[in-house]
């Protein structure tokens, strides 16, 4: 099994993204080398503990980067020394907006075992972008600048699209745009989350997520050969030809024996989302280990969600094996208690299904009885 842990050492960025949740509140200062410590040392307590298990762990932010190259050596140092052996079941991972990557990231990352950064990008003007103004047109260009670099260097990519409001009208445009970044190894579409007041306008109802992506989707089925590494179409295709079914944390029903989050103070929750909207907390891996966080009372409910929805508010759906009542934190959030299904997820995901996918694709989902 796979523990995923969303490692959060800085919410510092030098982007100033509209839809972001970190940049709009006070931040949390950049994580000290002694917590740097106690989270290699948890670690490496944990796959003491679970010789079964492996970690990936996932560097988010903020801006990782921003920590400078001299701070991957340093986990690295850390973590050889308290991992050891283990220090194999340990895959590092990071997501950057790219802009500040240089040469002077490449040995330190290499040296991790990174292969490939997750990332996005935004062709529409100032929702991504430097300064009070979003410069999206120098972001771009050290964009583009980093992509070669990783590129030369042998690092793959991958990255997502956060479709806005400002993207609705643009389908088709979008499409051939992202399409012809075609060295990225994937590319996920994913909706805007605003959490709060939606101060740029930017929020997006499922039913116009569905019409954007079912947009995408007619494009994509027609070249769907050259450009087969577009989600979650792929997914969807091989969850209705019986390769396999729902994968992403969202839709798999089991984000709660495989996610956990980190976060500069050593605060825990269950994901990157649960922590930045403040829908959960796990404590502090100050007083508790990375088993007792998996093991936390409130994770145990998670736990039990399946069951409660499949006999409950999901019962008869079609959908059921591909949905899992889609996110759990998009529940709690709304209602306090993930004993629910989300309600926008699902919404989303039928109208897309049912009014492109099948349509487009001639394929129809038989779900199992349940």
């Amino acid at each position: 099994m796979k523990l995923t842990i969303i490692f959060k050492p800085t919410e510092r960025c030098n982007s100033n993204c509209a839809y972001c949740d970190v940049i709009s509140k006070p931040l949390t200062p950049d994580m000290s080398d002694e917590m740097l410590e106690l989270v290699f040392r948890r670690m490496g307590e944990f796959l003491a503990l679970k010789p079964e298990n492996k970690i990936n762990l996932v560097w988010h932010g903020g801006e990782p980067l921003m920590l400078g190259p001299d701070y991957f050596r340093k986990a690295l140092e850390i973590q050889t020394r308290h991992c050891g052996a283990d220090s194999s079941r340990i895959r590092h991972k990071i997501q950057s907006n790219l802009t500040l990557f240089g040469e002077e990231f490449v040995e330190p990352l290499r040296a991790l075992g990174v292969k490939d950064i997750g990332t996005s990008f935004e062709p529409v003007p100032n929702v991504r972008g430097f300064g009070p103004g979003r410069d999206s047109a120098a972001y771009a260009g050290k964009f583009l600048d980093a992509v070669a670099s990783l590129e030369k260097h042998g690092f793959g990519w991958n990255y997502i699209y956060v479709a806005t409001k400002k993207s609705l009208p643009k389908a088709a445009e979008l499409y051939y745009f992202l399409t012809n970044l075609s060295n990225a190894r994937s590319v996920m579409v994913n909706p805007v989350i605003i959490t709060g007041e939606d101060v740029h306008g930017l929020a997006i109802t499922p039913g116009e997520f569905a019409d954007f992506l079912g947009e995408f989707f007619k494009l994509w089925w027609r070249g769907r050969d050259k450009f087969n590494h577009i989600q979650p179409f792929m997914e969807y295709v091989d969850m209705y030809t019986g390769v396999s079914l729902s994968r992403v944390c969202t839709t798999s029903g089991n984000c709660a024996y495989s996610h956990m989050y980190i976060g500069p103070d050593g605060s825990a929750s269950h994901c990157g989302r649960a922590a930045d909207c403040h829908i959960v907390s796990y404590g502090n891996i100050k007083d508790m280990s990375l088993n007792d966080v998996m093991d936390h009372e409130l994770r145990r409910k998670f736990i039990g969600r399946d069951a409660v929805l499949k006999t409950g508010e999901c019962k008869g759906c079609r959908f059921w094996e591909i949905c899992h009542g889609d996110c759990p934190l998009g529940a709690y959030e709304v209602y306090g208690d993930s004993h629910h299904k989300y309600e926008w997820g699902c919404e989303f995901r039928k109208l897309f299904l049912e009014k492109y996918f099948e349509p487009v694709s001639g394929l129809r989902y038989e779900p199992k009885e349940h």
